[in-house]
This record gives structure tokens, sequence and C-alpha cells, in this order.
């Protein structure tokens, strides 16, 4: 049993010097306070190099690491990291989590999940790498912000976000090893901060330092593998590419649509549809076979536009724009991803890369092109084609940015004709798997959307109808006074006046709040599906991809009513006991959006989901796609995207790791096997689960 007066964790290995600029280590005192630990279910030995851990099978357990004053600083480090050994047979999970406190939050202050999820192979020593998303409250930390403006993720890792942890007070590191079936060994070698978070280049000779993105729209400074630094490496890719498509043709379980083959059979409509099938829901496919869907965003295009004006300093090789490269521009963005393309594949180099793109999907065991991917599937030959999705944006007139004015007619009468169009092409296509109409609305609550109305104008139908139904419920404006601590003279008043928010308490009216938001999901969803009806008869409507706090029990209760599937873009580690929509809707959803990013690649922002590396990024995929074929009624999974973001951000500062390829089209060959691994054998592994 490890004594508290024994307590060691030792510096192993001493680093180069040039290393040692780039580590320090956390714990590295020989006898450390008993207040700089706790353990919970472990048995721990101390020897001269590593903390051995015993973890019983069947059971669970965690050791918490504290530093000696009340935080620790990593604001100018990239990782917190730990050295880590299996001395097991067997693969063993483990989970470290951060905690920190974010004073400058205050009373506002609510922490992140900072849950990472790591796996040792047997007899493997590795160094696991916790990423740190931080809080953009806590910018004034980095006095290099200034200099990289619309980047998340600034050069070298250091990520900024509307959400996360403040670096410079970090209270602890938990290291938990979930249940497994089997007792683990574990030597716990070192605990140390990681990776200057200052280019060395940008610290010393910041002029020097710029520009920092190369005209392949890669990070100039740095060399990873994959990196392109010159046009013929193209071909070699192409040849390598070659060469893994032949090893790996697809899953032999899939029929062409990529549904389960061997499987059972069920009555064939010639379109997707679902079904409920031994207590677990499934879609079918055309044929009537079981179909789950594995798939991914953006699909068949290489874009990667970003922002130039007022950042031409970043960039080295942009051309002038002239009549032969027009394509490659977009209002102040040049398409890096677009001049790669078509440095790799010339002439027509877009209608190429769709069916190389689809050739690829059936390859790496993706059976659905998701949101935003190339809609003209129809247009291609039979024996490449797969399952697509098309999209359709309709929120104007909006209650807010995201929200349509459901009441207005020139909401309905858009929606309309965008449905109309699209259903033209793809209303008889078999292989057409649904509609996905809009992107994360703003859904909000009752009151949000109260407020949201009374500050608009009297041309605002959703804020007329609300009135009309206070107006029949109160029948006096006296009574809204009242609840509200308003003074409205009348309701003509009321809806000619565009009222702040805060100026008057919305809750007040919960109850009328209720029943106009009740209202408003339903002639949103209803509305669409009648037109999908009309136009796209028996095709699916798969929803309109919630996210975070936007989704609750009266928009997907009144959803599943009209819905095939719900949509959840879902920033998780795991989905298998998802709490959506609630346990009474008996209804499937998908996971329209998903991913985890690593900074081991030439990126500066992991997105949402992060990984240690492009090993644990396939780790975690492979985890999460699992735990959600376990889940009885999610039937599939939806990565976003296809290619990384713009390493010099989106015009929404995104520039992370997300793609499946690079924006030199460099495929991640390393996550890719584990895509493989998880979905070439998909129907076997969902049919045995109990």
């Amino acid at each position: 049993m490890l004594k508290q007066s024994m307590l060691i964790l030792f510096i192993f290995n001493f680093l180069v010097l040039s290393a040692q600029e780039q580590s320090e280590n956390l714990l590295n005192i020989i006898n450390v306070s008993p207040k700089q630990y706790k353990l919970q279910n472990i048995e721990a030995v101390v020897t001269s190099e590593a903390i051995i851990c015993h973890i019983k099978a069947g059971e669970g357990g965690s050791i918490v690491f504290f530093p000696e004053d009340k935080y620790w600083d990593l604001t100018e480090w990239v990782f917190l990291s730990i050295d880590i050994e299996n001395k097991s047979s067997q693969e063993i999970r483990f989970e470290p989590i951060i905690a920190y406190d974010n004073p400058r939050r205050g009373k506002t202050f609510y922490p992140v999940n900072n849950k990472h999820i790591g796996f040792l192979k047997a007899n493997e020593t590795l160094t696991y790498n916790c990423v740190m998303i931080r809080d953009k409250i806590n910018a004034p930390d980095y006095p290099q912000y200034a200099d990289f403006p619309q980047m998340k993720g600034m050069p070298e890792g250091v990520i900024l976000n509307y959400a996360g942890i403040d670096a410079r007070h970090i209270k602890a590191l938990e290291i938990t090893f979930p249940i497994q079936d089997f007792e683990r060994k574990v030597r716990l070698k070192r605990l140390y901060k990681n990776k200057a978070a200052l280019p060395h280049l940008y610290k010393n000779d910041k002029a020097a330092f710029f520009p920092f993105i190369n005209k392949y729209g890669q990070y100039k400074h740095g060399n990873w593998p994959g990196k392109i630094t010159n046009d013929s490496q193209f071909e070699e890719a192409i040849k390598k590419e070659k060469e893994d498509l032949k090893q790996y043709p697809g899953s032999k379980e899939w029929n062409q649509f990529g549904g389960f083959a061997n499987g059972p059979k069920f009555e064939a409509t010639g379109h997707f549809r679902t079904q409920k099938v031994s207590g677990r829901w499934w879609i079918i496919d055309p044929e009537g076979c079981l179909f789950w869907s594995t798939g991914v965003n953006s699909a068949g295009r290489l874009e990667i536009p970003t922002p130039t004006k007022g950042r031409e300093h970043f960039f080295e090789g942009i051309p002038q724009k002239e009549s032969g490269n027009k394509m490659l521009f977009a209002r102040n963005e040049y398409k890096h991803g677009l001049a790669n393309l078509y440095r790799k594949y010339g002439e027509h180099s877009e209608a190429k890369y769709v069916a190389t793109s689809l050739k690829r999907m059936k390859s790496w065991g993706l059976n659905t092109l998701g949101g935003w991917s190339a809609e003209t599937i129809g247009e291609y030959p039979e024996e490449i084609k797969l399952p697509y999705t098309v999209y359709i944006n309709s929120v104007f007139p909006g209650i807010n940015e995201k929200l349509p004015d459901v009441f207005d007619s020139r909401w309905k009468a858009e929606l309309e004709q965008k449905i109309m169009d699209k259903a033209s092409f793809v209303k008889d296509d078999p292989y057409f798997f649904g509609f996905f109409i809009n992107n994360e609305i703003h859904w909000g609550n009752p009151n949000s959307l109260v407020i949201y109305s009374l500050e608009k104008g009297a041309d605002c139908v959703g804020k007329k109808i609300y009135i009309n139904l206070l107006q029949q419920e109160l029948k006096h404006i006296s009574s809204f006074n009242e609840m509200t601590g308003a003074s409205f003279k009348s309701w003509d008043e009321l809806l000619t006046s565009k009222v702040k928010a805060g100026a008057i308490k919305v809750a007040g009216l919960k109850e009328y709040n209720i029943k106009h938001y009740t209202n408003m999901c339903e002639v949103y969803f209803k509305t669409t599906k009648e037109l999908i009806d009309k136009y796209a008869p028996n095709k699916m409507y798969i929803g309109c991809r919630w996210h975070g706090n936007h989704k609750n029990y009266i928009n997907t209760s009144i959803a599943a009513k009209y819905l095939d599937i719900l949509s959840f873009n879902a920033y998780e580690n795991e989905v298998e006991f998802y709490p959506y929509p609630a346990k009474d809707i008996d209804k499937p959803f998908i996971i329209s959006e998903f991913n985890f990013g690593a900074l081991d690649a030439g990126k500066f922002f992991t997105g949402l989901g992060y990984a240690s590396s492009q090993r644990n990024r396939g780790e975690k995929y492979q985890n999460f796609v699992e735990g959600a074929m376990r889940n009885p009624r999610c039937v599939g999974t939806h990565w976003f995207m296809w290619a990384n973001s713009t390493t010099a951000g989106r015009g929404n500062g995104e520039n992370a790791n997300c793609g499946l390829v690079s924006m030199t089209d460099q495929i991640y060959y390393e996550l890719i096997s584990y895509i493989r691994k998880t979905t070439y054998e998909m129907y076997r592994y969902r049919s045995e689960i109990d």
C-alpha cells in the first residue's frame, strides 16, 4: 500500500537541453506532502522509477494529484502530460480529468468537463498529452492573442474558446481507471507541463515569424508526417492511396447501399425508412436490409476558405486574382484547399474529387454523406454511389439569427421553394437518405422566445401572434403590466414598442410563454414535414441538428411527431447513455456531428472534441461509435468533417484538426484504420448486443 510519507513522482530519463525547454515537471519532489495526492480503490507501491498502481478485476479506481501550493500555472504550456506504462497483458483504459478554478468568471463560473480518454496497449509505455481548451475570458494571459485574430487556436496550440479552463488555476489532475474485467498493473512515471506555448521564433524574432502560413495553407514553421513541401508529393500520395484502396476494398458485410447484406430482411420500399426491431431502432435500406449510418459531413468537398483581409501578412504564395483562378477566391477569402485540389488532380478537379471521395468512403467504412456534402451523387455511376443527404437553410425572416419566424408566410414560401428545388433531383433516387432542414437553431426556451419577439417591431408576425394570445388570456393590458412590472397603456402600444431585454419580467408570464413556444415548435415541424411529404413523398425528414442547450423536452417531443430521425450535434466523449431525446420519446436519433482532433499534425485547434494524438483520435472514434451502436435508439453517427478547417482560421475562428484528410488532401491513415476496424463488421457487432 502506498504510504503517504513515501509518495514520489520521479523524473526519468533526463532530457537533453533543447527538449528540457519543452517540459517542466509538476511533481518531482522525493517526499511529497500528503496533501498532494488521494487514492480511491487503488493499491500502489513506490519504486525508484515509478508509482505502480494495482486495480482489481471488476473494479475501478482513481489517483488524484494536487499542487504543493494552491494551483499549478500552465499558461505558458500547451499540454499537461503523463508518462504511463501498462504492465498488463490487455489494453487498459484510463481517464485523466483536469480540475480548475476560474476566478475571472466569478459567480457565473460553471466548470466544463475536461475528461480525456486514453488507451494503453498491452505492455506499452505511452506519453499522453491532456489538451487544455482555455476560456477566452483569460485571453489577457496570452500576449500573442492580439497578433492572431480570427483564430481559436494560436501557433503551437494555445486554444481560446467561449468555454474552457483557466490554465493559471489548475488545482488537480485525477487519473481514473474505469471498471474492466481483468486485473491491471500500471506504472505512472511522470506528470509534467509540456510544449512551450509560444513558438521559439515568434518569441525571439516576431518579424521573422511572419508569414507563418505557406502556399499550401499549412503552418510554415513546423514539421510532421504528411506535410506537403513540394507539388511532387501529391503524385506520391495518389500512388500510396491506390495501394491502400486495393488492400481495403470495403466491408464484406455490406450491400450496395451500405446495409446488412446477409442480415434479416424486411419490407423493401425503395426508400430509406426506420423500424424498431427486437427493441432496437434501425434504419431499413431500400432493399429491406438493416442499415446503420456511418457518415461524414462535407464529403466530396475540399475548399477550406480563410479570410485574408487585414491578415495579408499571415500568408505567402497567395496569387493575384485573375480570370484563370477566380474560383479560388470568394469575397475576402482564399481557398487553400481548392488550390491544392487543382495542384493534385488538375482540370475538373471538383468533379473528380466527388468520385474519389465515394471510393474512399466505401474503403474506409463510411456509408453516408452527411450534412453539407456533395449533393450530385445521383449523377455518378451506380457502382460508386452511396446514400446522401441534402441540407436546406431557411431562417428568414428571423426571430433571432438562427430561429425563423414560423408564423410569417414569407418563411413558409421560401422553405417551400427550397424543398421543391431539392426534391426535383432526389425524390426518385433510392440512394437519397434524407433532408436536414436548418442547423443548430437557437431554440432557446419559452422565456427567451418571448424576449426575442418583444424586441421586434409591429411588423413581426410572431410578436402579433403572442400578443393576441395574451389579449385572449389576460383581456386587459393592466393584467400584463401587473405580471411583468410594465406600464403599457394598451396592447397596441406593446405591439409597436421594441421592448428591450430586461425591461420587463417575462418570467411572470410563464404559462403563456410555454403555450406560445409550444405552438411555434408545432408550426415549425408540422409545416416542414408537410412540405417534404408534398414534394418528396416517402423520403426521410432527419431534423434540424440540435446542439448545446437548445434541445429541450418541448421542442424534441413535438419534433418526434413529425421527424423520421432526430439529429443531434454532440461533441461528447461518448453517447451510449445519451440523455436525448427523453426516455419517454420512443424515436430514433442520429449523431449528426462529432469529432476528435489533436495537435500533432501542424494544427493549432483540436476542435471541441479533443485527443492526445492521431492514434487517440482513432481510439476515441471507435469508443464513441461502438457506444452509439450499443444505444438502442441511436441509428448512426456522422463525423464532422471531411477535411480540416483552415490553419489560419475561418471567419468564426475555427482552425481545427477535425478532418479525415488535411487541407492538402493528405489522409490520416491512422484514424482511418480505426474507422475500418469499427465499421467493417458493425452489423455483426450491433446484432450481437444483448
